[in-house]
């Protein structure tokens, strides 16, 4: 065919030859800046994230490009033994350019240009179109094939850093992870340490979660190799303070043995269908070795040991004052002094710990930090309720003292950001049960009163009336709505009260 035999000739390739995917290598400032977009606050956490995650992608990078290299010179052998053997002449191949099609990927196609250049670059001429090739004079030092990458940095294998996060329930540990997930092109699963026991109880086997990331990567084994596991609720597997000797620890103890060689980097048997029916089935073998393992725990309890540590009793002029744990900025600052030995003492074995090095902790949310939850991210529940609305063409509005109060009552629950979603759902109910009946409803207005329980949300009736007249009409009233024409409170039908169900339990 001369339409193929063109397009060949012309390509220099085969039609259907496609270059090897190039990897990014993001910044940890645009990682960080991703995570700003959904999370608020916890900026030590997104630091750490954004440096393991970054730093995870370094390494990952250099050892595919030292394979690459390797797997070069092992070609440049071989063709160089056979051209000897046949009598032909040897030449000499460009550390970056590849041996053949489908052969290992360019150093080149790693976009690893910051750690140095080819030597020999090609250029097409100006005049006849031909590649001439400018070679560089200068020393190849920083091309990351190299056996030595600069002129003062010395060949080494890249430890990964695995990481520990703590801190309260309710503020964002794993929302972090989940908004991590999203933003980075590698495989991340999360995992959940609660249902983890040793091999041959019941429950799930350690192995399970290397079978998750199996399955998160597409069932590629080298992307799998390459993934991040985050391990939830680790605090659960501490150690049981009771006798042991009566009953093994299987879900505690036993699991932080059972992970120590997954975490620190070895190559792990995984069965491809878990289970005891077939404990001879086909294994699949995943090296962890550049696996990243995040653990993230609430560790309650932990900022007690940590306080007898730091402030030890004593009396006199310059004795230490008792300070209140309970408080979210005490315990804010004792998270944040955390070391290994006070997760030893909460319940972790030593060996575990000593196989995550970076420790950061995540700060308890106050009044303001919950209100900015409230509003400010891409999926804050203000803008999920609008949307929820919205598909009844309904408009929501909660005004500044709406919001004060939420944060204020969620706040003195203790429950952090998950107990905002507790609170408008219970305002609202009524009101998501009646809005979608009524054609005539333009907007559901709601308020400090509403949710406080002194009266139910408003729901705006007359078209001219807006939300700025409203809230105007209202502070001349000084708070009082019942005179103002198209505004009623949500009121339910009698045969769907609540008020009945209660008298009749």
């Amino acid at each position: 065919d001369s339409d193929g035999t063109e397009s060949f000739e012309t390509n220099g390739s085969k039609p259907d030859y496609k270059p090897p995917p190039t990897r990014r290598l993001p910044a940890p400032r645009e990682i960080c800046k991703g995570l700003n977009e959904y999370v608020i606050g916890q900026n030590n956490v997104k630091v750490a994230l954004s440096v393991g995650v970054h730093n995870h992608y370094k390494r990952i990078a250099v050892a595919e490009a030292m394979s690459a290299e390797s797997e070069r010179v092992a070609a440049m052998e071989h063709a160089a033994a056979n051209a000897q053997a046949n009598g032909m002449p040897v030449y000499s191949i460009s550390p970056s350019a590849p041996i053949t099609e489908g052969s290992a990927m360019r150093v080149a196609d790693l976009n690893l240009s910051q750690f140095g250049r080819t030597k020999g670059t090609s250029i097409p001429s100006a005049s006849s179109g031909e590649k001439t090739t400018v070679v560089d004079t200068d020393p190849d030092e920083y091309n990351i094939s190299k056996p030595v990458l600069g002129r003062h940095v010395e060949d080494c294998e890249l430890d990964k850093s695995n990481i520990v996060i703590i801190g309260p329930t309710g503020s964002g540990k794993t929302l972090l992870v989940k908004t991590l997930a999203k933003l980075i092109d590698v495989p991340l699963v999360i995992a959940d340490a609660t249902c983890l026991t040793q091999a041959g109880y019941v429950g799930e086997d350690v192995e399970s979660i290397l079978l998750k990331l199996y399955l998160e990567s597409g069932q590629d084994i080298e992307r799998c190799q390459q993934g991040i596991v985050y391990i939830d609720e680790t605090d659960k597997i501490r150690k049981s303070g009771g006798n042991v000797s009566i009953s093994r620890d299987v879900s505690g103890e036993g699991v932080q043995h059972a992970l120590l060689k997954i975490v620190e980097g070895n190559i792990i048997n995984v069965p491809k269908e878990p289970g005891r029916k077939n404990p001879r089935g086909d294994f699949l073998q995943i090296d962890t070795s550049n696996i990243l393992f995040i653990c993230g725990g609430a560790f309650s309890g932990l900022e007690k040991i940590i306080n007898r540590r730091m402030d030890s009793a004593s009396i006199g002029f310059g004795a230490q004052m008792k300070k209140d744990t309970d408080d979210h900025k005490v315990q804010g600052k004792y998270f944040d002094s955390a070391i290994p030995k006070d997760l030893v003492q909460y319940g972790m074995i030593p060996e575990f710990v000593g196989r995550f090095p970076v420790i950061v902790s995540t700060k308890g949310l106050d009044e303001d930090n919950l209100i900015d939850i409230l509003t400010t991210p891409k999926n804050s529940l203000y803008k999920q309720y609008k949307y929820l609305f919205a598909m009844n063409d309904v408009d929501f509005h909660i005004s500044d003292c709406g919001l004060r109060e939420i944060a204020k009552t969620a706040f003195g629950r203790g429950t952090g950001a998950r107990g905002l979603r507790a609170i408008t759902e219970n305002v609202l109910m009524e009101t998501m049960f009646v809005v979608p009946s009524i054609p005539d409803v333009h907007t559901v207005y709601m308020d400090a009163a509403a949710i406080s329980g002194v009266r139910k949300p408003i729901l705006l009736k007359n078209p001219n009336l807006t939300i700025d007249k409203f809230e105007q009409m209202m502070k001349e009233s000084n708070g009082v709505f019942e005179g103002i024409d198209g505004a009623e409170t949500v009121a339910i039908d009698k045969e769907f009260s609540f008020d009945d169900y209660d008298e009749a339990a």
